[in-house]
């Protein structure tokens, strides 16, 4: 057992429309298809006004610099916002996620849940409350703030543990590269063989949360 587990929630956790919401709010404003390994490089994992920046400045390079003129990061901003809402009510957690949640607390690991998103923490414990799990003890649940870098995140997650005494999981590759550098033991977890990899040679990878198991000794395979 690590002394502190730190996982994300969008896409980790929780299966939300986050990437559907992209993906609309492209097609809308540039008639552009925005594509799953995309949206991982790009903007998974990032604050909403941050994923807006690059989504525009990609779609713009796709289009030769022709619709930057027409459209805003604002204003993406603001319709990925509209279609989220409108796609995520009832959003439930992974299934692996549910059997990760149901051993961590049967085994008092301590953990903490951060995410980017605004509507994550909400969405999380509505989905919680519908699987009827965690009991009655608090959720530990930590939003990037907006102008916060995900190293800073990280950094204050960690606060005065020991970098290597903390483990996380987070479904973006950039994320877990990034918390390996700061000396934490990382997995990705990576549903989908498509989905770009972490790359730096401390980072593990998980297929299913199913293969992550608390305990010291390294899980997951790089």
């Amino acid at each position: 057992m690590s002394n502190l587990l730190l996982i994300d929630l969008d896409g980790t956790m929780l299966d939300t429309p986050h990437f559907e919401a992209w993906r609309n709010a492209a097609l809308e404003f540039s008639g552009q298809q925005l594509t799953s390994q995309q949206y991982i490089e790009h903007i998974a994992g990032r604050p909403r006004m941050e994923g807006a920046s690059r989504l525009l400045a990609l779609t713009t390079r796709q289009a030769g610099g022709a619709t930057s003129a027409r459209f805003s990061a604002d204003e993406l901003a603001a319709y990925k916002q509209e279609e989220f809402q409108r796609l995520s009510p009832g959003t439930e957690l992974f299934e692996d996620s549910l059997r990760l949640l149901q051993r961590i607390e049967a085994s008092a690991q301590p953990v903490m849940f951060y995410t980017a998103s605004l509507n994550a923490p909400q969405l999380f414990e509505a989905a919680l409350k519908r699987a009827n799990v965690w009991g009655q003890a608090p959720v530990s649940i930590t939003r990037q703030a907006p102008h916060q870098t995900r190293d800073k995140l990280v950094q204050q997650l960690i606060g005065d543990h020991a970098p290597q005494d903390v483990h996380l999981i987070d479904d973006s590759p950039y994320a877990t590269d990034l918390a390996c550098g700061l000396g934490v033991r990382a997995w990705q977890i990576r549903r989908d063989p498509l989905e770009p990899k972490a790359s730096h040679p401390r980072a593990s990878i998980l297929s299913s949360l199913d293969e992550f198991t608390l305990a010291h000794s390294p899980q997951g395979r790089n």
